[in-house]
């Protein structure tokens, strides 16, 4: 399981976060790949630039991102921001954590200030370099095959900060209100450490604050603020990728249902595939009788606790429910890879589960990809059963 491990000892904003995935030096995602997403955004208008910087003892990326509204940022409503990452060519998963952040925004602004989510009209938040930010830091995550994201408790400055609004206390109205029920550091000197965009995405990525267990780091990355304060910890925050091995972890998952009889077959199944394309754990249908004795079904999603709010936008996009429900689990998993076998002069793809406790996998542990198997059964004229075994037996051989 592919793990990153954000550490915000101080604090944490929107282009800390991506200056640090930057720094870890993974080829998947890289400052030409940033430079894409903002063009894909608001062609033409950003120009991006990273540099080393220390801060107090410790150094790293340091994010400048320059437009036209650099000095003077617009205030967009959500329907503008999301007019922009609807119309850019991402995933549909990459727009659905990305609206999600500023929705997630747009509530605690709405709470602030006594109003719906859709009156407000954010400042800083509506900028375009934050716009690049949010959006950055979600193709950086699916680029990095990114499954789970873990962080501890970010710390959030004392004391006021100045801002569109005027002078506010530390932490902010807006990010006192995204933390609420999380446990969080009020402490790191003077001054705002964790900002409502740095607030935004540690609470959707996150289900919970903690530490990420048996974790095998596999890359560091430290990025840096634009401010170097000198009282508190150095203004730089640090991401490392790696894994967790699923032999021995158990992980949480959040099941989501919805009850549905106004939809027809075909409707449906489209909103599970399409939740299936968002990359849910897993997505089934069940039929049941209804009200008036109406024939409906069960949508089911089993995902990750980070990805609830994801799935449930998505639900509400794709069907015409009021309401959904959900419940967390804790379950023992499984890890899993894949290996490559050649049958009859083809390529097989083979999964493998790795069971906790089983050092060697054996037979019952070797799943031969079906549409491989199928491409090869049309071609040859052999039965899908034979070349199951065929390529079965050519994985343990590879194994041992």
């Amino acid at each position: 399981m592919s793990v990153l491990y954000i550490e915000p000892f101080s604090g944490m904003a929107g282009d800390m976060f991506l200056a640090a995935l930057l720094d870890l030096d993974d080829p998947r995602f890289s400052l030409s790949d940033l430079r894409a997403v903002s063009d894909a955004l608001v062609p033409g208008e950003c120009r991006i630039t990273v540099e080393r910087a220390w801060r107090q003892n410790l150094s790293g990326n340091l994010l400048t991102l320059v437009t036209s509204e650099t000095e003077h940022a617009p205030h967009r409503g959500l329907k503008e921001i999301t007019a922009i990452v609807e119309a850019a060519p991402f995933s549909s998963a990459v727009k659905a954590r990305a609206l999600s952040v500023f929705q997630r925004i747009a509530v605690a602004e709405g709470r602030v200030h006594g109003c719906s989510p859709e009156e407000i009209h954010f400042h800083e938040v509506g900028a375009v370099d934050t716009i690049v930010d949010v959006c950055g830091a979600a193709v950086a995550l699916e680029k990095l095959g990114v499954t789970r994201v873990v962080a501890h408790a970010p710390v959030t400055g004392t004391g006021t900060v100045k801002c569109a609004h005027g002078v506010m206390p530390v932490p902010a109205p807006a990010v006192a209100e995204l933390l609420r029920g999380r446990a969080i550091a009020i402490e790191g000197g003077g001054g705002e450490r964790l900002t409502p965009t740095g607030a935004a995405l540690l609470v959707e990525l996150c289900a919970e604050f903690g530490a990420p267990g048996a974790f095998a780091p596999e890359r560091v990355g430290y990025g840096a603020g634009h401010r170097d304060p000198k009282e508190g910890p150095p203004n730089i925050l640090r991401v490392q990728l790696g894994r967790v091995d699923a032999q021995t972890e158990s992980a949480r998952v959040v099941q989501i249902d919805v009850n549905l009889d106004d939809l027809t077959g075909e409707a449906a199944a489209h909103a599970a595939e399409s939740l299936r394309a968002l990359g849910a754990l897993d997505v089934w249908l069940q039929p049941v009788t209804m009200k008036k004795g109406r024939p409906g079904v069960v949508l089911s999603v089993l995902c990750r606790p980070e990805q609830r709010v994801q799935f449930e936008s998505a639900i509400f996009a794709s069907t015409p429910t009021l309401g959904v429900r959900w419940t967390v689990y804790e379950r023992t998993e499984c890890a899993r890879r894949s290996i490559s076998v050649e049958v009859l002069g083809a390529s097989i793809r083979v999964k493998l589960r790795l069971r906790p406790g089983v050092k060697d996998p054996g037979y019952d542990d070797l799943s031969p990809e079906y549409d491989d198997l199928a491409a090869l059964a049309s071609r040859t004229g052999r039965s899908l059963r034979e070349l199951e075994a065929l390529a079965i037996t050519a994985a343990l051989a590879q194994l041992k």
